[in-house]
């Protein structure tokens, strides 16, 4: 496991460092897309907005989701945010109960989809309040340690049923040589040469600014933390090879998509695990 940084040009020249997101208003502003209220119409509309028009991750998502979960089970969702795949679940027949420490834009959702279940929880501090037939997460366990990881993963065990799955992507490609070299070497020179060029083209004073973002796994990691918090490892799939390199590199962002793809399927952004909950003799009674 390896802390993950990213870097941003930031104007305020005394902010070089910023610590990782630790309440929802930090993850909020890190993810701005939170703030916006766009794509509130009409059902349609924000399918169109936040599903279609999106990251593609979404649509990864549910096609490994609709052939996971059960229509007739009970199913939490962890660090929901918007809620995108849990609610296009919820009208293709899905009983989701969606849970994060806040959730965006809950006004405007709930006059779109006036049947949305959601409550706050913060799975670091322990289970649910009741347990489910399965549990899903997205993009949204990275932000945790090792000793974080292995409390959360105990947690989602005993929020869920004798036999229950638990269904999630970490966020983000595992740690390995392709991603170090991108995270420690391609990001940062990039930075430092648009903050060069911003400073010799346009007089502008600003600072490449090291933020925590979170840790990068290995798969050999998670699979280990999952069985010693008590799963079995059901199933794996990996998609997409165009983000790690294409979205987070300003150069291989501007090659043609087919050759990002080719490099990057080494590195690909999306890894679905699907673990079960591995039952002992008090589980069953």
């Amino acid at each position: 496991m390896k802390r993950w940084y990213k870097y941003l040009l930031n104007y305020d020249t005394d902010r070089k460092f910023m610590p990782k997101d630790e309440a929802f208003e930090d993850h909020k502003r890190s993810m701005k897309g939170y703030n916006s209220s766009k794509g509130y119409s009409s059902k349609e509309d924000f399918f169109t907005v936040h599903f279609h028009g999106a990251h593609p991750r979404h649509g990864h998502y549910h096609g490994y989701l609709i052939n996971r979960l059960k229509k007739e089970g009970d199913i939490l969702s962890i660090g929901s945010g918007r809620c995108v795949n849990e609610l296009l679940l919820m009208e293709e027949g899905f009983a989701v109960t969606c849970s994060d420490l806040e959730q965006p834009c809950q006004q405007e959702t709930m006059q779109l989809f006036p049947h949305l279940k959601f409550m706050k929880y913060d799975v670091t501090k322990g289970s649910a309040s009741r347990k489910f037939d399965s549990v899903i997460s997205l993009s949204m366990f990275y932000l945790f340690d090792e000793e974080e990881l292995l409390r959360v993963f105990k947690n989602v065990r005993d929020s869920l049923k004798s036999g229950g799955t638990f269904v999630f992507d970490p966020g983000g490609a595992e740690n390995n040589l392709i991603t170090r070299i991108i995270d420690d070497i391609i990001c940062p020179s990039e930075m430092l040469m648009l903050k060069f060029l911003k400073k010799l083209l346009r007089r502008e004073n600003c600072v490449v600014t090291k933020k925590h973002h979170g840790c990068r796994t290995t798969d050999a990691e998670i699979i280990s933390i999952a069985r010693r918090s008590g799963f079995d490892l059901c199933d794996m799939k990996k998609y997409d090879h165009f983000t790690e390199f294409g979205m987070r590199s300003i150069f291989f962002g501007k090659m043609p998509k087919k050759m990002v793809e080719l490099l990057g399927r080494v590195v690909p952004y999306i890894r679905m695990f699907c673990f079960k909950k591995v039952d002992s003799s008090i589980d069953k009674m």
